[in-house]
């Protein structure tokens, strides 16, 4: 089975000064609009399919993120899974647009995940422009029981393990990227930050130059090359205070077999192979951004 990350949805009373930050300055283009909501493409997105999903809301929080699979039997067979493991599903949830068929749950931290069949969109031209996103490559979430949400993502949804790095961080995966989803270890659920990956070092370079000139976001950390998948890797603050990241030259594992478990240490080398020769090191404005406040989002586990 494989399963992507789709889209991320998230709400903000800054979500308009954001639109105008991911459109113009990282590269991605407007889809549609629905009542409070933006729909964003990369480049990978075709006719009406989105990556990203700007709400106009009281609280800035995450309102879901969507997993899909291309295989109509894949979903069908991972929400029997999820019914007979008794997650919680909201019944009344309806389908984001684009999805042929969904389902909604909730996970260990109240988190809201859509589910959903998604038909492969035929292909034609990427979206025009210069050093534009192809997709969202994953989403990383604190948590404050890493164990726990690391075992319910495995034994409730599916996902395989990568890696862990110490007791700080876990990579899951669903497909022959590194990981989709990942885990931080923190004092509470929130958002840590979302990855759009680009297609080579170079288009990277030319989108972390145009990215670092914005006046609406802010560059925090990078460039540099990540342990854990070998991510090269530059982190930027939003207008709503999320982070997000261009990532690109990460690893690719067709078979899971050349790629070992691994336990990494947490050591300076394990988050940039670069020592900060680039980036000048981990910063404490990052460190606090990354923990946010927690997620008023979340849904009560009831």
């Amino acid at each position: 089975m494989s399963i992507t990350l789709h889209h991320v949805a998230l709400k903000s009373p800054k979500a308009g000064e954001a639109v105008s930050f991911y459109t113009q300055d990282w590269g991605l283009h407007e889809v549609s609009r629905d009542g409070s909501a933006v729909r964003l493409g990369a480049a990978d997105d075709r006719g009406d399919d989105y990556s990203l999903v700007l709400i106009t809301g009281e609280h800035k929080a995450v309102d879901h993120f969507c997993l899909v699979s291309d295989d109509e039997a894949t979903i069908e067979q991972l929400e029997q899974k999820v019914r007979d493991g008794q997650v919680r599903v909201l019944e009344d949830a309806p389908s984001c647009p684009g999805l042929s068929r969904a389902f909604h749950i909730v996970d260990l931290d109240g988190r809201h995940i859509e589910i959903g069949y998604r038909p492969a969109v035929p292909g034609g031209e990427p979206a025009p422009g210069d050093a534009v996103p192809g997709k969202p490559g994953h989403i990383v979430l604190n948590t404050p029981d890493i164990q726990a949400s690391t075992d319910w993502y495995q034994d409730k949804l599916g996902f395989g393990l990568r890696d862990w790095r110490a007791q700080q961080m876990s990579f899951l995966y669903y497909n022959s990227d590194h990981h989709t989803v990942a885990f931080n270890k923190a004092p509470h659920a929130s958002l840590n930050h979302v990855a759009y990956e680009l297609p080579d070092i170079n288009q990277f370079f030319r989108a972390v130059g145009r990215a670092s000139t914005s006046t609406g976001g802010e560059k925090l950390y990078g460039p540099g090359r990540h342990g854990p998948g070998d991510y090269v890797f530059c982190y930027f603050l939003d207008p709503m205070g999320f982070i997000c990241e261009y990532e690109t030259d990460g690893v690719k594992v067709l078979d899971p077999s050349d790629y070992p478990f691994r336990v990494w240490e947490y050591s300076p080398e394990s988050a940039d192979q670069w020592l900060g020769s680039l980036s000048g090191g981990l910063p404490q404005r990052f460190r606090e951004a990354a923990t946010n406040e927690p997620d008023p989002g979340l849904v009560v586990n009831n």
